[in-house]
């Protein structure tokens, strides 16, 4: 580190001054500050402090000499060399010999600076990746920050280059991540799957029934008790699977809940699970009352219920499985009110129930805890669900535009093993639902259907000219691309198909630190356009630049609209 005084002229940016720049720097002699003060300790024979200044060369832009020249600097201004037993120079000497060094130092640290960027290269955060691949696949809710290992931190910040370090781990996950991301984004069958409308009441999933059967919720039918299923009252009702093989809760009757989820309580409609990742509408209908002994009565207020997307584990069953808030919705006094929403589903994703504007209770009665008489013993607050209904997946094109983005308009065709003995099809994994109780099944596919090429390499560099620059946020040399579909050409000549191959390029290409690293170009005063993009979209919404900063970027017209303030205003 330079001492406090030639930090604070790196860090002010002042004029710099070469060695001749005053008439003292100018007259003074280094050389002879040395020979009579220095060089008895530090010459070739002594070497103190492993220094030779003898053979300490003038070379500033070598980055160990430059460091050597540093340390002297702060040596000498501390006044800890010469060491306090020799002989002490002049105050005007000393003064003299590290106002020379300081110039040089800073003039060649400004040298230095002026041919490469300021910021240190950093990969991107795991927000910053997931966000990064949302925006380039159009797949806005895919989620990727699982797989990746947490970020850390360097001096109070989580985008510090200190921090983002990486190693065989990272690299692997990566790996998965890219992979995950591939099997989303890649058609598989030649039309789209066909959207399905599901209506979903908490009535008939085990977390909804339980709490009926033990008074933590109540059956309503046209806002009044469902006679069929009446309130538990001084006992619980028994016999939940003989309820079940009824269709007592089968009948989307409402469901009041008076309960607020807990640690180990937490209701969600376990009758769907998304197969298809995609956009699917919602529509969700809440009300709320004040529950009286048995009285509805009007509620003391609109309530809040609060829908998440939950991410089932393996096959459903238990419970901890991870949930994101997707948002709070109002439950009027008695009159229901449908919520609208537009959300985006993964694989084996559903949604979660919580009373989230009441305060923790339980009715049903353990030993000392719970409420006498539960339901029938209790007045309170309590808010209703009528029903959630899904509507999906949607698309607007097909292929979607995830798929478009790798393989353009090449049209899906199916794989005909027969027909193509050496060639080795796409892995395909048959979809299923996993999830014990989602009563929602994938559409019967019959064979296996692909992307295919007469002209593979012609192919391969054309969706790869298109595909890296904007994966890689900057224009792509030709050799660069060329080392892609150079691996393209291998997996072809290994037997893959197509698809296959252009996967293992794709990969790679995600994989790459220059996906993965924010890497600037052009000097730290003068960066490039697609430098200054990244930069700014970086720093305002975490993600790559969006179609209005690459278009600028793309004329050169980016830092003269910064200039001139219209960008902000178009923003």
């Amino acid at each position: 580190m330079t001492s406090l005084s030639l930090r604070r002229l790196f860090l002010c940016g002042v004029l710099w001054a070469d060695l001749t720049a005053t008439a003292t720097a100018a007259e003074f002699k280094p050389a002879s500050f040395f020979a009579q003060h220095c060089t008895e300790c530090h010459d070739a024979e002594t070497k103190k402090g492993n220094l030779d200044l003898t053979s300490l060369r003038p070379d500033f832009a070598e980055a160990e000499n430059f460091a050597r020249w540093v340390k002297v600097h702060d040596r000498i201004e501390s006044g800890e060399m010469p060491p306090p037993k020799k002989a002490r120079p002049k105050p005007t000497e000393v003064q003299a010999v590290t106002k020379s060094l300081t110039a040089t130092l800073v003039a060649a640290e400004k040298a230095r600076l002026a041919n490469g960027p300021r910021t240190g290269v950093r990969r991107l955060t795991r927000a910053e990746y997931e966000s990064t691949v949302r925006d380039l696949f159009a797949m806005p809710g895919i989620r990727l920050q699982d797989f990746l290992p947490a970020d850390g931190s360097a001096h109070g910040f989580d985008k510090n280059s200190d921090a983002l370090d990486i190693s065989h781990v990272n690299l692997a996950k990566y790996v998965e991540a890219a992979d995950h991301t591939l099997n989303v984004a890649i058609a598989t069958q030649p039309e789209a799957p066909k959207a399905e409308t599901v209506r979903l009441s908490l009535a008939g999933t085990y977390a909804g029934d339980l709490m009926l059967m033990q008074g933590d919720a109540v059956l309503l039918r046209d806002k009044k008790h469902d006679p069929v299923v009446p309130p538990a009252g001084v006992y619980a009702h028994v016999g939940m699977g003989q309820h079940e093989q009824l269709g007592l809760f089968s009948r989307m009757s409402s469901v009041g809940v008076f309960r607020h989820e807990d640690e180990s309580w937490n209701p969600y409609y376990q009758h769907f699970a998304a197969l298809y990742p995609g956009r699917y509408k919602v529509r969700a209908s809440f009300w709320s009352m004040t529950w009286d002994q048995g009285k509805i009565l009007p509620a003391r207020g609109v309530e809040a219920a609060r829908l998440s997307i939950v991410q089932f584990n393996e096959n459903g069953r238990g419970g901890g499985h991870p949930s994101s808030v997707l948002g709070y919705y109002a439950a009027p006094s008695i009159d229901s009110q449908v919520h609208n929403l537009d959300v985006w589903l993964n694989f084996k994703e559903s949604f979660g129930f919580n009373t989230a504007s009441l305060a923790p209770v339980v009715l049903y009665r353990v030993g000392t805890w719970g409420q006498k008489d539960r339901t029938m013993g209790f007045t309170g607050p309590c808010i209703v669900n009528d029903w959630v209904e899904v509507e999906g997946p949607l698309h607007d094109v097909w292929p979607p535009r995830s798929h478009r983005l790798l393989f353009g308009e090449m049209p899906l065709t199916e794989f005909k093993a027969a027909e193509q003995k050496n060639i080795r099809p796409p892995t395909r994994k048959p979809l299923r639902q996993e999830i014990i109780g989602a009563k929602n099944r994938p559409e019967p596919l019959a064979g296996v259907w692909t992307p295919q090429s007469t002209q593979p390499l012609v192919d391969a560099d054309r969706l790869l000219a298109s595909f890296l620059p904007k994966a890689f946020r900057r224009p792509v040399e030709s050799s660069v691309r060329k080392e892609y579909v150079a691996k393209v050409e291998e997996r072809l000549k290994a037997g893959d198909c197509f698809e296959t191959a252009m996967r293992c390029a794709y990969r790679a290409a995600l994989c790459a630190p220059d996906f993965l690293y924010l890497v600037e170009n052009g000097a730290a005063s003068k960066a490039d356009d697609d430098t200054l993009a990244a930069r700014l979209s970086y720093f305002l919404w975490n993600s790559m630049p969006d179609d209005i900063l690459l278009a600028l970027a793309a004329k050169g017209a980016l830092l003269h609209e910064l200039v001139n303030s219209q960008l902000i205003q178009t923003c």
